[in-house]
């Protein structure tokens, strides 16, 4: 599914179910997918899925199975911790808001300095008098 919803800006999660358990699987792993944060559902109905940012990595770099077989750095063979799972998953949403924070204020710097530099080419050596 996760690679299906690559191939298409949104993916109905219906629209393959012919029977009742068909039906119930596909609402299981569109579920699944939104709850590990790999797909969001853009409607209010619940029907269509929208991958998000990670989801998107996943289905190029070898899609479901892939992201389930990813270890963390020093985890080895053992299973992983879902508490870690979910500080790490917090700790990257806060450095994609860091991310986005230093962007917009790199833009508002630029925008001051252009309006620093038209005042001063403008008004010359005006303002000195």
């Amino acid at each position: 599914m996760l690679l299906a919803a690559h191939a298409h800006a949104r993916l109905d999660v219906f629209e393959h179910a012919e029977r009742a358990d068909m039906i119930e699987a596909d609402k299981r792993a569109a579920d699944l997918l939104v709850q590990l944060r790999l797909a969001k559902y853009p409607d209010p109905g619940r029907t269509q899925l929208e991958l998000t940012n990670a989801g998107r990595f996943w289905a190029l770099h070898g899609g479901y199975m892939a992201f389930l077989k990813e270890n963390p750095p020093g985890a080895g063979a053992r299973q992983r911790d879902p508490e870690l799972e979910s500080i790490r998953l917090s700790y990257m949403r806060l450095r994609l808001n860091t991310f986005w924070w230093s962007f917009g204020l790199s833009i508002a710097s630029f925008v001051i300095s252009l309006v620093s530099l038209a005042v001063a080419l403008f008004y010359g050596e005006r303002l000195f008098r």
